[in-house]
């Protein structure tokens, strides 16, 4: 009996000490319904979003009608291209982006300017700030809570 004991011990080890443990279960034998899996498939394709949905979210979410159609035309991109001249770029990243509010920091090409901007959802207004020098001067007066405002809106 005491064999028996040890040398379940010495099996249980050297499993243990295997990269992968055997496998002791066997295979069950069932197949898949192949005809199933199919029907699953197509429904789940029918739970996916229909065109008229994705226009609602667009309209709800960026407060437009959805652009359809081809490219612009000819004097469109004559004035898309005469503004890109003289527009400076303008590059910009987020704080702060959650259900309540969103900051953003909107700098030049050059990074020497910074302007932050703050929309708060809740009571439906964006505000923008004087410009700053410098990165970390404009991201410590937000987190201090010590941004002068230079516009005031009130957003619908």
């Amino acid at each position: 009996m005491t064999n028996q004991v040890m040398k379940q011990k010495a099996m249980k080890a050297r499993r243990q000490r295997r990269a992968w443990a055997k496998q002791y279960s066997m295979p069950s034998g069932i197949v898949p319904n192949k005809g199933v899996l199919g029907d699953y498939k197509e429904r789940a394709k029918g739970l996916g979003v229909d065109e008229y949905q994705v226009d609602l979210l667009i309209r709800a979410l960026y407060g437009r009608d959805p652009q359809v159609g081809d490219k612009p035309g000819k004097e469109m991109e004559q004035v898309l291209a005469r503004l890109k001249k003289l527009l400076p770029e303008l590059h910009f990243f987020q704080i702060i982006d959650n259900c309540y509010q969103r900051g953003i920091c909107f700098f030049d090409a050059k990074k020497t300017t910074f302007i932050l901007a703050h929309t708060d959802k809740r009571r439906k207004t964006y505000k923008t700030s004087i410009a700053y020098s410098t990165k970390e001067l404009a991201l410590a007066m937000y987190y201090a809570d010590r941004v002068i405002w230079m516009s005031f809106e009130e957003t619908d």
